[in-house]
């Protein structure tokens, strides 16, 4: 396999990791407040200090994934991170759903994008997305 080869098929995964690196950047800071019923958990009470940390955590996802994206294949491991995290934050969030009174809500919202989010970095993993390019 010639690099040419390699760097034409990591177009796609590296334009993913960059734009989701952005719009976690971009959105996270914000997402509380223009949608509160979908991703603030409200039950006992809301938790700021929380909800800083949460943002905290996926600011710094973006900043790996933008850098990441410069070599997909060398940074593969950020996006195997992004799936892992991804799967368990929504299934923590789904039985969290059920168990705490009020909080259904998240099953339309952030509950789904974690799932959602987990099956195209799936699809996009640069790994997997280099061997399909090499089977065609």
């Amino acid at each position: 396999m010639t690099n040419s080869i390699e760097n034409a098929s990591m177009k796609v995964p590296s334009l993913f990791m960059l734009i989701l690196g952005i719009g976690l950047i971009v959105s996270m800071p914000f997402a509380y407040d223009i949608w509160p019923a979908g991703f603030r958990w409200v039950n006992p009470g809301i938790n700021t200090p929380y909800e800083h940390m949460i943002v905290a955590i996926y600011l710094g996802l973006g900043i790996c994934l933008i850098k990441g994206s410069k070599d997909p294949l060398k940074n593969s491991i950020i996006v195997d991170f992004t799936i892992i995290s991804s799967i368990l934050h929504g299934a923590v969030m789904f039985y969290d759903a059920f168990a705490v009174e009020h909080e259904m809500t998240h099953l339309i919202a952030d509950v789904p994008m974690m799932f959602i989010l987990a099956a195209v970095a799936y699809h996009l993993h640069p790994q997997r997305y280099l061997d399909r390019q090499l089977a065609n």
